[in-house]
């Protein structure tokens, strides 16, 4: 079977790739810049240049593909509230239209467990509950229009369906690691009160596993799907684990409410530090109901939390360890990338 990937050189992308391949599938891997992507197509990837400004061009990467896996965005949470808008709501739409106009049967979106993000616990909670307000944070809030949008864009023999992963980490990861390292390096990696509270977490290869399954399911069709890890594990010890991987230790930010006033107030003098909802995520339980996915697509995450830091902490180790990550670091996109963008978009020649 033929399959699409967006943000094929991105960690999430390029774990559903490998995970495709593994399975014998097809694959065309829709990348900004295919060159950076030869180890996709040394891997046995079809690479295809585009960008999610340029519908266009993801409909002709898209025919012929049953299924469309939607898993590029823009994930830096100080990004402006137009950059984020335009990469991952616009760009769901041009995904979402491309599909269409490329008669795909089935397209998988990879959203977030952060679209019901708030300062209250989630414990226990399903896939059914949802917020009487806007989560928090502009990051979120643009995740959850891009879900909402996909998911009512099921039509025309469209099937369509959303993936929420919690806090996603494993060996690769350039897209958060690199912010952790720098943490670490600057006095220790910050958790909220003494850790105690649930954290969800989803290790890549997990989610991973949980598209192939969302693209061949038939019961998956129109669903929205929390996945999350086998085990549960408090916050203390996972960014125990991960300050240790890259070589440092641990500091309390003290308990929730102070951490939350202090986040806020940085913000607003923008001074650095985490935001509020980084707090959040940090410092309230969270542990989300998988009954769901496992009935609807026989979902079993393969890889455990000890396989997983250990396979992490060999990858840290060779890249360099904490200060290489450190330096990769990337910067929040502004307007002046929407701007880039939509002149890419412009530069694409008609049909």
């Amino acid at each position: 079977m033929r399959w699409l990937v967006t943000g094929g050189t991105g960690f999430v992308g390029g774990a559903v790739i490998r995970r495709l391949l593994t399975e014998g599938e097809q694959v065309v891997a829709l990348c900004r810049d295919a060159r950076v992507a030869h180890g996709l197509e040394r891997a046995g990837a079809e690479v295809v240049e585009g960008d999610l400004g340029s519908p266009r061009r993801i409909e002709r990467a898209a025919r012929g593909a049953a299924v469309v896996v939607h898993a590029a965005g823009l994930t830096q949470r100080r990004s402006s509230l137009r950059a984020l808008g335009w990469v991952n709501v616009a760009g769901a739409e041009n995904v979402l239209r491309a599909s269409r106009a490329a008669h795909v049967r089935r397209l998988v979106h990879v959203s977030c467990a952060d679209v019901t993000l708030n300062t209250r616990p989630r414990v226990g909670w399903n896939e059914d509950q949802a917020l009487s307000h806007a989560p928090l944070g502009a990051y979120a809030q643009t995740k959850l229009a891009a879900e909402e949008l996909m998911i009512g864009g099921g039509r025309d023999g469209l099937e369509t369906m959303a993936l929420r992963p919690a806090w996603i980490w494993g060996a690769g990861d350039e897209s958060v690691l690199p912010a952790l390292a720098r943490e670490v390096l600057d006095g220790g990696l910050a958790i909220v009160g003494k850790g105690e509270r649930l954290l969800g977490t989803t290790h890549v290869d997990n989610l991973a596993e949980a598209v192939l399954r969302a693209g061949t399911r038939p019961e998956a069709s129109g669903g929205v799907y929390h996945v999350v890890d086998a085990e549960m594990v408090l916050a203390g010890d996972f960014f125990h684990d991960i300050a240790q991987a890259l070589g440092g230790s641990t500091r309390s930010l003290g308990g929730i409410r102070r951490a939350l006033w202090r986040a806020r107030w940085d913000l607003r003098r923008g001074r650095s530090g985490l935001l509020p909802e980084e707090v959040a995520l940090r410092g309230l339980a969270t542990s989300l109901d998988q009954r769901r996915v496992i009935r609807d697509l026989g979902y079993a995450p393969p890889v455990s939390m000890a396989d997983g830091m250990a396979e992490l902490r060999e990858w840290i180790d060779a890249e360099g360890g904490a200060e290489a990550l450190a330096e990769r670091v990337r910067a929040p996109a502004q307007d002046d990338h929407v701007d880039a963008q939509v002149q890419m978009a412009d530069d694409v020649p008609p049909r």
